[in-house]
């Protein structure tokens, strides 16, 4: 099998990281001290230099480095020096936040000034600094923070001859955990991990990384990624070829029973008739199971148009099904327009009562 196997050449490829993880006003905007070990921002920015992308191609902002003026600096100088058909590759990891009134989105930077939102780092001046400073043809844009999905929304908007593709934790209205598993799933796709190879091909494309970071974040943090490609990128860009170094696990989704109740779950390996099953959560626990204590995972949903509760802010709202996917709900305020419109995990959708 050829190794390495994939259309971005690391030469051609620039990459601004910025990787958040505690802030100047704490009390505000709270740190993720539970992220910091084995962080996945740097094993990310570490995979790009094993990979042979030059030093000066990489800048990677990490906490109080992470400046607004150190941020827009690094990203316009780094822009600037880019060549016709090159990459650029941004990456953003730590809070996000949304102004309902304006519908405008942020990335908070390390020095957001609570009181004041026009210190926060925009995501329309990311476009806007991409747009004027880059010289190449394709951006590949990667958020994991709350309300990340606004550089989606964002990039809808924009008329451009650029080529984007645009992966991001969740929704452009809904907030995120500090959990580190759409991270961890990039970081997975990159290395070439059997696991995101979903169709079997040996080769791991962008959008098997998009649609494994989907389904795990469904699953595991119950919430819903979002991916988008615009002009001639092209979503089935390879990323790497399947390793033969990374041991293949089942990885399947499923439920175990546990003195009668049901737990989420993945299978890792088979042996004998038992199952080798790994619990979300419990410190990831692993248990060797018999299959009578397995089913697939298949949650309850809510259908189409159909009247529901949705929990905001301690409060439960009348509001109706949009969309529904693999336990997400994607739900209308009836009291609210659209800008409102979010999905939503299980513990925050009822019928009405």
């Amino acid at each position: 099998m050829e190794h390495n196997q994939q259309d971005w050449e690391p030469e051609k490829t620039w990459i601004f990281a910025v990787g958040i993880l505690e802030w100047e006003y704490g009390e505000t905007w709270a740190p993720f001290p539970d992220a910091v070990e084995g962080r996945f921002d740097e094993k990310l920015v570490d995979f790009f230099y094993s990979k042979g992308v030059p030093e000066e191609q990489i800048v990677y902002l990490q906490d109080g480095e992470a400046t607004l003026d150190q941020i827009q600096e690094s990203l316009t100088e780094l822009l600037s020096n880019t060549n016709e058909d090159d990459l650029f590759i941004l990456y953003f990891a730590g809070h996000g936040d949304w102004d309902s009134e304006s519908g405008e989105h942020y990335f908070i930077n390390y020095d957001a000034n609570p009181d004041d939102r026009d210190n926060y780092w925009s995501i329309p001046s990311i476009y806007d600094d991409i747009e004027s400073n880059f010289n190449g043809s394709k951006v590949l844009l990667l958020a994991d923070c709350c309300f990340s999905g606004g550089l989606i929304d964002e990039l809808k908007k924009r008329e451009t001859d650029l080529a984007y593709a645009c992966v991001t934790s969740a929704y452009s209205h809904n907030s995120s955990t500090g959990e580190w598993t759409f991270t961890e799933a990039l970081y997975k796709g990159l290395l070439g991990d059997p696991v995101v190879d979903l169709d079997g091909d040996h080769i791991v494309t962008l959008y098997d990384f998009a649609r494994y970071a989907e389904l795990e974040m469904a699953f595991i943090e119950e919430q819903k990624s979002m991916f988008l490609t615009t002009h001639d990128f092209d979503p089935q860009m390879q990323l790497a070829s399947v390793s033969d170094e990374i041991e293949p696990i089942e990885g399947k989704r499923v439920e175990v029973e546990y003195e009668e109740e049901w737990y989420k779950a993945k299978t890792l390996e088979r042996n004998n008739g038992e199952t080798l099953i790994q619990y979300l959560g419990y410190d990831q626990e692993q248990e060797w199971v018999d299959e009578e204590r397995i089913r697939p995972y298949k949650p309850e949903m809510f259908g189409i148009g159909e009247a529901v509760e949705v929990e905001y802010g301690e409060e439960w709202y009348s509001a109706t099904v949009k969309k529904a996917w693999y336990g997400l709900h994607c739900v209308s305020y009836d009291d609210f327009s659209e800008e409102w419109d979010e999905w939503v995990g299980s513990d925050r959708i009822r019928e009405p009562q």
